[in-house]
């Protein structure tokens, strides 16, 4: 009786197995972007379309090596039986090898990136080299990269590649709602690094911001600008202020009464009543005005 048992056991499981999807991968690839079609390189047997949309996905945003077992149980807790091979896939991401092998200044990123008259994915031999090189890089838009592949049977071949980079610059989120017309402390702002874009007028430095208010209610996840915010009068008519005068041979400290109110870097007059001279500085600070010789 417990043969019989188990033998429908055995034939259950067998049968399960049967039905389940399976795939082989090459057992290294480099991906180039993120869209690229890896399901053309995927040789499979009883799958959905389902399941090669899920793997693909997973396989996308993967960098270095993953077992077959490591994927299935990805696949599974998302509700999918696939039997993967080989046992060890090594997948690159071109972005990471670009970073690894080209001297990039700092603060520039690669931000995208498209094989010329090739597949978006190169599928490799485990002895494989993989060399990148760019003539004349200026690491802006449209940059053509060379791709050199080195087999380890002696054979070599190469592709070229598109590709755009982005200037990476620092920036400020907000991290909880601010009202109109209040100061902005460091304690409400996040440090991120965003892509650069032309006139976006972004916050990339915060020690003036205590010279500013908010002109308009900020959100949290917002990145901080400059058009959310209004310059403070530091200095105001009719109000003594302190005068410096400087050169490259001198500083002199001297006391005025302004003319006119004035905020951070605005010019403003100063009137020094006693030697009834006046003086035409820039704002630096509360009630500081900054006189260059």
């Amino acid at each position: 009786m417990n043969n019989l048992f188990l033998f429908f056991i055995f034939i259950f499981f067998l049968s399960i197995s049967s039905y389940a999807c399976e795939v082989h991968l090459p057992a290294r690839f480099l991906i180039f972007n993120e869209t690229a079609d890896i399901e053309k390189t995927i040789k499979k047997v009883d799958c959905s379309e389902a399941h090669i949309s899920e793997l693909v996905q997973i396989l996308r945003g993967v960098e270095g090596k993953i077992t077959s077992e490591q994927l299935e149980e990805i696949l599974s807790s998302k509700g999918l039986a696939i039997v993967v091979s080989p046992v060890l896939i090594q997948i690159q991401q071109f972005k990471q090898l670009v970073r690894e092998q080209l001297m990039i200044p700092s603060g520039i990123q690669l931000k995208s990136s498209q094989a010329i008259n090739a597949p978006d994915f190169l599928s490799l031999a485990p002895g494989d080299r993989v060399d990148i090189e760019c003539i004349g890089c200026l690491f802006g838009s449209g940059q053509i990269l060379n791709v050199n592949i080195h087999g380890f049977d002696g054979s070599n071949s190469s592709l070229t590649v598109k590709s755009d980079f982005k200037k990476m610059v620092r920036a400020y989120k907000i991290t909880s709602f601010i009202p109109s017309f209040s100061e902005v402390s460091k304690d409400n702002l996040n440090e991120v690094y965003v892509e650069s874009i032309p006139h976006t007028d972004l916050i990339t430095n915060l020690d003036t911001l205590k010279f500013y208010k908010l002109n308009k209610p900020v959100q949290a996840g917002d990145l901080l600008r400059l058009s959310d915010l209004n310059a403070i009068n530091l200095v105001r008519s009719g109000l003594s202020t302190e005068v410096i005068i400087e050169n490259a041979l001198v500083r002199i400290k001297t006391h005025g009464i302004s003319r006119s109110n004035g905020s951070l870097g605005e010019t403003v007059e100063v009137f020094h009543p006693q030697k009834n001279k006046k003086y035409q500085g820039k704002v630096i600070d509360i009630n500081k005005v900054l006189v260059e010789l």
